[in-house]
């Protein structure tokens, strides 16, 4: 009756194994170009200096048409810093900037709705990164392609 009752955990235990043994082998390889990310257009052969980032914004007209224009700063360093780089108004859902790489920016939407302000914040840091085996040849390309200054909750 013992004996029985310790082979049922055995044989899962068996069964569970060969499973593993037999699916864990492969036929092909995968490589690094297989299971990359890069975009391999906006690839570059030389190392960039400046890179282009676009600004996902709220869509101005959704509060209503009152005041459709969305008031960009741009900060070098953290906010705090309080070192304004650009300012720029929009009054789309995207628009793009051409920023120099390596340094830390800091975003600052202000969206005025109604008669309450909103301030969407966001920073990153621009880097280049080097790929030799995701695209057919080596290429520099930069991160993050992109920073989002939509609001959060409005209510």
């Amino acid at each position: 009756m013992v004996l029985i009752s310790m082979m049922k955990p055995v044989k899962i235990i068996l069964i569970f194994v060969i499973n593993v043994l037999f699916f864990s082998c492969e036929s092909e390889e995968v490589t690094l170009r297989d299971i990359s990310f890069v975009n391999c257009n906006e690839c570059s052969t030389t190392e960039p200096l400046n890179a282009t980032v676009r600004l996902k914004l709220e869509d101005p007209y959704r509060f209503g048409p009152a005041n459709p224009i969305i008031q960009i700063d741009i900060y070098e360093g953290l906010l705090e810093d309080n070192v304004l780089f650009r300012s720029i108004q929009t009054n789309s859902k995207e628009t793009s900037i051409n920023l120099t790489v390596n340094k830390r920016y800091t975003f600052a939407a202000v969206y005025l709705i109604g008669s309450h302000t909103y301030v969407a914040v966001n920073s990153v840091i621009l880097r280049v990164k080097y790929t030799e085996s995701s695209c057919d040849e080596p290429c520099y390309y930069t991160v993050p392609r992109s920073v989002n200054l939509k609001l959060r909750n409005t209510k």
